[in-house]
């Protein structure tokens, strides 16, 4: 299930202090759905060696990168990744067999199927949504600045409403809290929120209408702007200056 915040708790994870200083090696490797074991294997050896190094063929590349694993203590966090092949994910980890005992490997995966065909079944943990009490809470956060209703008891019933729609995805309400958070005590906005028609179309609640909400409620420019993006690959890493640049050339930005 997308939106759940399994991303964010190995993102927490890997960013912990404790953790960068137990290994000696870390990667973070955003896979996409169209799986390449050469482009997710460059990735963890720029990862691991700061260089940006053209090779040949994918057995060149994994040669070099089993040489700097080699006796490491090595994190890598594989993160949504859709593997299908079991063969794919046999030539990925290849190089990490030279690695040191310790090292780790973070999956976050929503092909539950995936971990069986890998065998770490065992190894599975679920992430569940949030609770209504929990919900709620993150939603007040984001679109009050506080963690209750307490205060602006005119909007809980409305927010308790959203909540339902989001289905205690985090990303769902984080995105809604950030969009009510421009209209705060507008009890009408939040009435409208809850009510539109956009919940029905999307056959129900969850991350998309969420997500789609927040886009409508841009203003045309700065919809130009997001749109643009959609032009990179997914997971693109971009540089804000860089984008800023690429937005000034196509008349964007004056």
């Amino acid at each position: 299930m997308g939106g759940v915040g399994k991303t964010t708790l190995a993102r927490l994870l890997y960013d912990d202090k404790k953790v960068k200083d137990h290994f000696e090696l870390n990667a973070w490797v955003c896979v996409s759905d169209e799986f390449d074991s050469f482009n997710a294997s460059k990735v963890i050896f720029q990862s691991v060696t700061g260089v940006n190094k053209e090779f040949a063929d994918l057995n060149l590349l994994q040669v070099d990168l089993r040489d700097h694993l080699r006796g490491e203590i090595f994190l890598l966090v594989l993160d949504d990744i859709w593997i299908e092949n079991y063969e794919d994910w046999v030539t990925l980890v290849g190089p990490l067999h030279a690695c040191a005992p310790g090292s780790k490997i973070i999956i976050t995966t929503r092909k539950e199927q995936l971990l069986k065909k890998l065998g770490y079944r065992h190894l599975n943990h679920r992430l569940q949504t949030l609770s209504p009490d929990d919900a709620l809470s993150l939603l007040a956060l984001h679109a009050l600045g506080v963690k209750n209703f307490d205060s602006h008891l005119s909007l809980k019933k409305h927010g308790e409403g959203i909540v339902k729609k989001c289905d205690g995805l985090p990303l769902a309400l984080i995105a809604l809290g950030r969009l009510l958070r421009t209209k705060q005590f507008e009890e009408e906005y939040w009435k409208e929120v809850l009510n539109n028609e956009i919940w029905r179309l999307q056959n129900g609640g969850g991350i998309i209408p969420a997500l789609r909400l927040s886009y409508h409620d841009l203003s045309s420019c700065l919809k130009q702007l997001f749109i643009y993006c959609s032009l990179f690959p997914k997971d693109y890493m971009f540089e804000k200056e860089e984008l800023v640049l690429l937005w000034m050339t196509e008349g964007f930005l004056h």
